[in-house]
């Protein structure tokens, strides 16, 4: 009950610090990039009002900046834990309001305006309900079990160095993933939820060195190396892949992004009990972007994927999200999203004893900006699964689902500092 109250309590705070800001404007404001520019997200086809800054912009050569977010998502059962909104990516909490992102970032940037040659480096914190699904959970690295609690975690989600020219950029250390249209920070997404693939079928981080080229105005190439999926850089299970792919902007209006990863995962060995990635990979996702008026986009995400060679099973997944996106004002926004996410061995999403199947969604969503500093996301969501098992609502920690389908009402409050 006490945590049920102090939770409250932050999301009330948090909500009211998001419309307290409406009254408050800073004399100048500046874009915010959030580091994570090899993907072709939300964030690029969009100008979303939350990437702002309030403070006067600092004349160094270190930015530092980040965002807080905290929401609520209600569970259309009433199934009131910790888990019972899985197998939602990210939005498992059902029982009370969370904190999901407090999300602090250090950054000296290249800068190719007045250098040929530069480098730069970058260190991103994040702590909150989401910490934990940024760790390093591939190979149980570094900040594997920074836990605070049952909800909340912390975690470093990148940290890097690099250097390059106005043509070409070489990364090297710990950095977010290439592949998927939606992205794990807040800021980047216009839902508060989450589709399949990004919880089951794409990477959410690296360990390496990637090299991004731009060939030609309209053709970009990314090419580099990976030791595995959510790793460190000790690389106890011996993985070894490529990454890299293609964009191509052949018009203002459209882009096509190819990105995949192909190699050993890992040999698989458990540590503290817990198991590791193993076997061999290769995943892609495919992107198309077109904006179809000037006030209207429409994106389609295709993922593939295949895992063998692993002890439990091989597994093979697919999936196919389209959204549409439409600009009402200055102030709105609205969305809908449809996902279908084909789990065909059982083994990739194996949440509440479900096997083999296709999971769907269905979201419509608003976003407002009531000021440059906050969006405030509204969004009704409809899943339901076609295969072996009921998936939702599981009432006996995870063990079995009761259910094949589950309704939730998100909302969540990002605001930019």
């Amino acid at each position: 009950m006490t945590s049920w109250i102090y939770a409250r309590l932050a999301l009330l705070a948090g909500l009211s610090l998001c419309l307290a800001s409406r009254a408050t404007y800073a004399q100048e404001v500046k874009r915010l990039d959030s580091g994570d520019n090899w993907n072709i997200n939300w964030q690029e086809v969009h100008d979303p009002r939350a990437h702002w800054i309030l403070f006067e912009e600092y004349e160094g050569p270190v930015e530092i900046g980040g965002w807080a977010s905290a929401g609520f998502t209600a569970n259309g059962f009433g199934n009131r834990s910790g888990n019972g909104n899985a197998p939602l990516p990210f939005n498992n909490v059902s029982d009370s309001p969370v904190f999901n992102q407090v999300w602090l970032y250090a950054e000296k940037p290249i800068n190719t305006e007045d250098r040929c040659l530069d480098w730069g480096v970058r260190l991103d914190y994040v702590f909150g309900a989401d910490g934990p699904d940024f760790q390093t959970s591939g190979d149980q690295g570094w900040d594997f079990g920074w836990n605070t609690s049952r909800d909340y975690g912390s975690s470093i989600p990148q940290l890097y160095a690099e250097v390059g020219t106005d043509q070409w950029t070489m990364t090297v250390g710990y950095f977010l993933g290439l592949q998927g249209f939606e992205a794990g920070q807040s800021i980047d997404n216009f839902f508060y939820s989450h589709n399949y693939a990004f919880g089951y079928g794409v990477p959410g981080t690296h360990s390496g060195v990637l090299v991004s080229s731009a060939l030609t105005d309209e053709i970009t190439i990314d090419a580099g190396w990976s030791m595995g999926w959510n790793s460190w850089w000790s690389n106890y299970l011996g993985a070894s892949m490529f990454i890299g792919g293609i964009s191509w902007y052949p018009t203002d209006d459209l882009s096509l992004t190819y990105h995949v990863s192909a190699g050993d995962l890992g040999d698989g060995t458990a540590k503290d009990g817990v198991p590791s990635s193993e076997g061999l990979l290769y995943a892609h996702a495919i992107i198309f972007t077109y904006d179809v008026t000037e006030r209207t986009t429409f994106v389609i995400e295709n993922t593939v994927g295949s895992n063998t060679g692993i002890g439990d099973g091989n597994n093979h997944w697919y999936s196919l999200t389209g959204y549409l996106y439409y600009e009402i004002n200055d102030c709105w926004e609205t969305g809908l999203r449809l996902d279908w996410f084909q789990d065909t061995d059982g083994q990739r999403v194996a949440v509440n004893g479900a096997g083999a199947g296709s999971y769907y969604e269905a979201t419509l969503g608003l976003n407002w900006f009531p000021n440059e500093f906050v969006t405030i996301r509204p969004e009704v969501r409809y899943d339901w699964f076609e295969g072996q098992g009921q998936p939702f609502n599981s009432n006996n920690g995870g063990v079995s689902g009761s259910s094949t389908y589950l309704l939730t009402v998100g909302l969540d409050c990002v605001f930019t500092f």
